[in-house]
């Protein structure tokens, strides 16, 4: 075991920090109630710049969202500036696994970037007669590398503050959360096709107060469009849903806070 003393004070232990960590986020870790205590070495966070999507128009400031977060956060209270570089921090990590799971699944399957015919291209159709073209096929190959990517990530970083694919139940009524586990899922699709559950959500990625996924503070969802130009788009609920012509992202700031898109190119 290691211990030093960084700037500002903060006593640094290899006993909570990992060799990821810089001088600043291992204090941060070891201050959670009081993460101003860590202020001076803020200068060592180095915030992701997402790039800007094509067709997103550069005066909404929609690409930039990590570094304005923490720009915003600085004119706030100390709480709120550690939940900003929280954010910052998480965001960061989300963008860099999108990132990574697109060129991998890209090289490895189409030997570099698709082109729009082979985005295009239907692979078969499904049970309703649905399409499956090939950009849907390759976006789940990427999703569910991001998926992994940043439980490694996220397990370093925050253990504990984070969930992945779990499934909530909302109350439009009251707004309270439930927590569906995945045994309660299996039993459901064993009895009644899953029937019970819909209405149900499942954010990729939850952010949350430590130990307590029902305490939400953001959600996002990896989107991987097959071509850089085309814009990701929150999923419509369809007709026989409770949330009938919502978009996801309409319903899960409702139910999460904050709910964002990370793609390769940007988080919006």
């Amino acid at each position: 075991m290691w211990l030093s003393l960084g700037l500002g004070g903060c006593l640094l232990s290899d006993e909570v920090c990992t060799s990821a960590d810089t001088t600043y986020s291992c204090c941060v870790k070891q201050h959670l109630d009081d993460a101003s205590r860590c202020n001076a070495l803020e200068a060592e966070v180095r915030v992701l710049e997402p790039r800007v999507h094509p067709s997103t128009p550069r005066t909404h400031g929609t690409a930039a969202a990590v570094g304005t977060v923490v720009a915003a956060a600085t004119l706030s209270s100390d709480g709120e500036i550690f939940a900003g570089k929280l954010r910052a921090a998480v965001e960061k990590i989300l963008q860099e696994c999108a990132i990574q799971a697109n060129e991998a699944v890209n090289r490895r399957r189409r030997g570099g970037d698709p082109t729009r015919e082979q985005c295009e291209e239907i692979l078969k159709w499904d049970p309703s007669g649905k399409p499956v073209t090939r950009a849907m096929r390759l976006g789940q190959e990427k999703h569910a590398e991001a998926i992994e990517c940043a439980r490694n990530r996220l397990s370093q970083l925050w253990p504990g503050r984070f969930s992945l694919e779990q499934r909530y139940r909302h109350d439009p009524t009251t707004g309270q959360l439930e927590l569906v586990s995945p045994k309660q899922h299996q039993e459901s699709m064993r009895k009644n096709q899953g029937k019970d559950m819909k209405g149900t959500l499942v954010p990729d990625v939850v952010i949350h107060a430590k130990g307590n996924p029902l305490k939400t503070q953001f959600a996002y969802d990896f989107k991987f469009p097959c071509l850089e130009t085309t814009l990701p788009t929150w999923s419509i609920y369809p007709q026989d849903s409770p949330y009938y012509g919502e978009s996801q992202g309409q319903v899960y700031e409702r139910s999460f806070g904050a709910a964002l898109r990370v793609t390769p190119w940007e988080i919006i």
